[in-house]
């Protein structure tokens, strides 16, 4: 009798164990699919795909320009950049004003939205070399956790440096960032790799008064 009801036991703790390893895969395996569709979404929100006008997607490293630059008008500016690390202050006009060229200015790139929109991203690109006008020479300086600042419509929005990556020189880039946050994309040639650009991500930090 006591040997029977050892046995019985066994089994039992036998099938035990095998609902226990079945209920162990099955909870890893819808695990890892919500996983994988996280995932997928997140990078779907991260991704914006932007189209360059002409000019940016040739923007090069170019040589001094000699003739005495021809300084565009500054009351059509709709907002400011400032990177203090690098000496940088411009002032950027809207999309179709002439003067939104990277000859004259840094430029706005149709896609952006202002800083002001909530989640939004403001993409501007601006000259890497030796003319009076390569306002972006010394982006590659700045480290993780600079600050860029713009101010527009009456405040100033503080940017923070979160990430840097290179791209094809291919007439379009995929900006990715934080979907969740307002962010400032920079963007300019390489400097040692004229088949390349350089896309700098700033994350919303703060909003002050102008």
């Amino acid at each position: 009798m006591l040997l029977k009801l050892q046995k019985n036991a066994k089994i039992t703790l036998s099938i035990l164990f095998i609902f226990i390893g079945i209920a162990l895969l099955t909870f890893n395996y819808f695990g890892s699919v919500k996983s994988n569709l996280f995932n997928e979404k997140n990078i779907e929100l991260l991704s914006q795909q932007i189209e360059l006008p002409e000019e940016v997607k040739t923007i090069d490293e170019e040589e001094p320009d000699i003739t005495s630059p021809v300084q565009p008008s500054t009351t059509g500016y709709i907002g400011y950049l400032s990177v203090p690390d690098v000496n940088i202050k411009r002032g950027f006009v809207d999309f179709d004003n002439p003067d939104n060229t990277l000859s004259k200015n840094i430029m706005l790139i149709k896609g952006s939205s202002m800083p002001d929109v909530k989640n939004g991203n403001l993409i501007l690109a601006g000259h890497n070399g030796r003319s009076w006008y390569s306002f972006f020479n010394d982006l590659y300086k700045l480290k993780d956790g600079a600050h860029a600042y713009v101010t527009y419509n009456g405040r100033v929005y503080d940017y923070t440096l979160k990430n840097r990556y290179d791209v094809p020189k291919i007439g379009t880039i995929t900006v990715q960032r934080n979907g969740d946050v307002n962010t400032l994309t920079l963007i300019t040639c390489h400097r040692t790799d004229n088949h390349k650009q350089v896309v700098f991500i700033f994350e919303l930090s703060n909003v002050t008064i102008a």
